[in-house]
């Protein structure tokens, strides 16, 4: 097992933390396996499971989460992609058209 997913199956550890709500545990379990399923091209786009599971210094939303922890996991109508330059795309699927929420890798990109 590669060093990316023995920490991926570390995070569980983290939904003891007492920040965590219902909500954030059940969008960690879907988040979890999504990653897992991705983790090789997540590992290429440069995200780290620090990262990815960052714990804000506040309850969530307020303060900075990692995209590990978005409660868009929860939704039955969005569903994650990953998109170019490595960022995690939620597409919501609503009646006008599709939505697309974008959690972007701090990184710097040379064009």
């Amino acid at each position: 097992m590669s060093l990316f997913l023995d920490d991926l199956e570390a995070t569980d550890q983290m939904l003891d933390h007492p920040l965590m709500s219902k909500e954030l545990v059940k969008a960690h379990a879907r988040s979890r396996a999504w990653i897992k399923a991705n983790s090789q091209a997540l590992q290429e786009a440069g995200w780290t499971v620090e990262e990815l599971y960052l714990i804000g210094t506040l309850p969530y939303p307020y303060s900075e989460w990692g995209p590990g922890w978005l409660t868009l996991w929860n939704n039955e109508k969005c569903d994650p992609r990953l998109g170019s330059r490595g960022c995690i795309e939620f597409v919501l699927h609503e009646g006008g058209g599709d939505v697309v929420q974008t959690c972007w890798l701090d990184k710097k990109f040379l064009n």
